[in-house]
C-alpha cells in the first residue's frame, strides 16, 4: 500500500523556564514557589492523498521542577491519525492521542494535579454502495484508554456501528446510524453496556454550515451486584460560519450519555471529567465563538462555552461557565504581541451550593530572530475565589521564556 508523501515534516525542539510564586496554586499561607523547566519536540506532518493517508501533531516534552515541588514527568498534548482503504469496500483505520488532564476539577489545574491520558482506537470498516446516491457502513472499532494515576479508569471498548447515509442534494446529506459500544474497566470489573440510534445531517447553504445529529442512548452499568441504567434524548446541532476571509463564526450545543474514560471531552471545549467520580455521565454543553481579522496585522478570537455533567451513581452535578478573548498584533515584521484574558465560574453539589470564580490574564510576545528561531516571552497573573467556607482561594503570578527552533 504505497503511502504519498505530502508536504515535508515540520520537526521542532524547544525549551522554556515557567517561573511561579504559587505553583501548585495552594491557598494564600501555604504558597510555595518553583521553576518550571520543559525541553522538548514538536512534529506536525500530513500525508497523502494516496491509499494510505496519515496526520501527526503535537508536542511532547520531559518537565522538571527546580525546587522538588513536583516529581518530574513526561508531558504530551499529541494527536495522531490514518487510514488506509485499499478498495472502495474496505477501509482500515486508527487514530490515536496523548495529553495531559485533570484529575480531580474539585482542585485547580495545576501541576498535581494533572495526569496523563493515552487513547488509541483502531478497526475496520466495511463499505456497501446500493446506489450512487446511498452508502451503507459497517465499523468496528477497538478502543483503549490508559491513565498515568487513575488507573482505576483505564478502559477497553469494542464499538460497533451501522450507517446508512443518502445524499439528497449536492449540498445536503443525511441518514440514520446505530451503535452499541462493550466497555471494560480493567481495575474495578465495571462493565458497562451502551446503545444507540440516531439520525444525522449535513447541509451546507453558502457560507454556512449546518451538522446535527438527533437520537437515543441507552447506558446499563454493571459492577458485582449493583446495575444502573441511565437512558434519554441524545444528539448535537452546530452552525459554522465564514465571512470572506476575515470573520468566522460558530455555535454548538451537544447532549451526550458516555462515561469518564470516553473521548466526549476533546470535542466539548471547557469540559473536565471528574476522575474521582463514577464513570457514568451526562453531558450537556454549549459553545459559541467568533474570530474577526481586523488588519494584517491584527486577529482577535472570543469564546464562550456552558458544561453540565451530571454523575449519575453519586447522583452529584457539575457545571462550568467559561469564557475567553484573546488577541494577536504584529507590532514589527518579526514581533508579534499577544494577550488574552479569561473567565470561569464553576459549580459543584447537587444546590450549587460551591461556587468557585477564576479569572485570568496574560501578554506575551514572540520574536522571529530567523526564519528558524522563535525566542518568546510571557507573563500571567491568575486569581480564584469561592463563596462556600473553607474553599481553596488563591493567587498566582508567573513569567516565561522559551526558544524554539525548526529543525525542517
Amino acid at each position: 500500500m504505497a503511502v504519498a508523501w505530502a508536504d515535508p515534516a515540520t520537526v521542532d525542539v524547544f525549551a522554556n523556564t515557567r517561573y511561579s510564586d504559587n505553583i501548585d496554586k495552594r491557598a494564600s499561607g501555604s504558597e510555595e514557589e518553583d521553576f518550571e523547566h520543559r525541553v522538548g519536540i514538536g512534529i506536525n506532518k500530513q500525508t497523502g492523498p494516496g491509499t494510505c493517508e496519515a496526520a501527526i501533531g503535537g508536542d511532547m516534552a520531559f518537565v522538571t521542577y527546580q525546587r522538588g515541588t513536583n516529581s518530574d514527568e513526561v508531558s504530551a498534548d499529541l494527536d495522531a491519525s490514518g487510514n488506509c482503504q485499499p478498495n472502495r469496500n474496505v477501509r482500515w483505520s486508527a487514530r490515536g492521542s496523548i495529553r495531559d488532564v485533570r484529575t480531580t476539577t474539585q482542585a485547580p489545574d495545576s501541576p498535581n494535579n494533572r495526569e496523563r491520558r493515552n487513547f488509541l482506537a483502531t478497526g475496520p470498516s466495511f463499505i456497501a454502495y446500493p446506489s450512487r446516491r446511498d452508502t451503507l457502513t459497517l465499523d468496528m472499532e477497538y478502543q483503549m484508554t490508559r491513565f498515568q494515576e487513575s488507573t482505576e479508569d483505564d478502559s477497553d471498548r469494542v464499538v460497533t456501528t451501522g450507517r446508512w447515509q443518502h445524499l439528497f442534494t449536492r449540498n445536503l446529506n443525511g441518514g440514520l446510524a446505530a451503535s452499541q459500544s462493550n466497555i471494560d474497566y480493567r481495575q474495578t470489573e465495571e462493565e458497562l453496556v451502551r446503545r444507540s440510534a440516531n439520525g444525522f445531517f449535513n447541509w451546507q447553504r453558502g457560507n454556512g454550515s449546518w451538522s446535527g445529529e438527533l437520537g437515543y442512548s441507552w447506558l446499563e452499568s454493571e459492577q458485582g451486584p449493583l446495575v444502573n441504567d441511565t437512558e434519554g434524548a441524545t444528539g448535537q446541532l452546530a452552525y459554522r460560519h465564514q465571512w470572506g476571509q476575515g470573520t468566522s463564526a460558530f455555535a454548538e450545543f451537544r447532549r451526550s450519555i458516555t462515561d469518564v474514560s470516553s473521548e466526549v471531552d476533546l470535542r466539548i471545549p471547557g469540559l473536565d471529567f471528574n476522575l474521582t467520580q463514577t464513570s457514568a455521565v451526562v453531558v450537556t454543553a454549549f459553545t459559541v465563538g467568533a474570530g474577526q481579522q481586523w488588519t494584517e496585522r491584527t486577529r482577535s478570537d472570543l469564546s464562550v462555552s456552558a458544561t453540565e455533567s451530571d454523575y449519575e451513581a453519586s447522583g452529584t452535578t457539575e457545571e462550568r461557565l467559561s469564557s475567553e478573548l484573546s488577541v494577536s498584533h504584529r507590532l514589527m515584521q518579526n514581533l508579534t504581541g499577544q494577550g488574552s484574558a479569561g473567565f470561569a465560574r464553576e459549580t459543584f453539589g447537587q444546590n450549587s451550593e460551591d461556587e468557585r470564580d477564576t479569572v485570568r490574564a496574560q501578554l506575551g510576545l514572540d520574536y522571529q530572530r530567523t526564519r528558524d528561531l522563535t525566542l518568546s516571552a510571557s507573563i500571567g497573573h491568575e486569581t480564584q475565589s469561592a463563596e462556600l467556607p473553607g474553599a481553596r482561594e488563591y493567587d498566582e503570578n508567573w513569567i516565561q521564556f522559551g526558544v524554539r527552533y525548526n529543525l525542517r
